[in-house]
């Protein structure tokens, strides 16, 4: 079994350097690209099924690969980004004016923050969890559209480490994190590759 797990492309909202969560902006320009970078670069892969978050921007980059492929896309709510609550939709500088400690705690303590309305790492845990269980089941390859924070808890998921340790993983747009499956659980073999962004013609 192969994990193929891909963050979405880039979104108006990422460039602007907006909290997203479960909120739903579509992909950039830029993003559009991305995808089709990706779908690219996944032309030669035996997939063996697609599935994504049932978020605008990683059904967007889904579907792009998805044609190229000749696939369908399955959804999993699993694969939602961690819900930031009241910070969806600002930037950095009005959180920081509303919510300065706990903006403060997050950069420092990620592990110890529920955000407002939304989600604490722990409980996204349990659904990275349970995705990353039930994919180490499968056969063939599977290809699956995510986000950042989902991402970044499925490498330290694979890596044994703990929540505390979320701020040390980057996660790229487009980028491509591979898995295999070793004893029954899932490790990983390469982590945030965009190799495939950086050897085509950007827009």
């Amino acid at each position: 079994m192969r994990l193929l797990l891909i963050r979405h492309g880039e979104t108006t909202w990422n460039r602007d350097g907006r909290y997203q969560g479960h909120s739903d902006p579509p992909l950039s320009v830029h993003g559009e690209w991305q995808a089709q970078a990706l779908a690219e670069e996944l032309a030669s892969v035996e997939v063996a099924s697609i599935i994504a978050s049932p978020l605008m921007r990683a059904q967007a980059t889904a579907q792009v690969i998805a044609a190229r492929l000749g696939l369908p896309v399955a959804t999993d709510h699993r694969l939602m980004e961690l819900a930031y609550g009241e910070w969806e939709g600002l930037q950095q500088a009005a959180v920081k004016q509303k919510w300065p400690e706990q903006l403060r705690l997050w950069k420092r303590a990620p592990d110890q923050v529920t955000f407002p309305g939304g989600e604490s790492l722990s409980d996204m845990r349990h659904r990275v969890r349970s995705f990353l269980e039930c994919a180490a089941g499968q056969s063939g390859t599977m290809l699956a559209v995510t986000h950042d924070g989902f991402a970044r808890l499925a490498v330290l998921e694979a890596r044994g480490e703990p929540l505390s340790a979320f701020r040390e993983v980057r996660i790229e747009n487009a980028s491509i994190t591979t898995y295999t499956e070793k004893n029954g659980r899932l490790v990983i073999a390469d982590i945030n590759s965009v190799a495939h962004l950086l050897n085509s013609a950007s827009i």
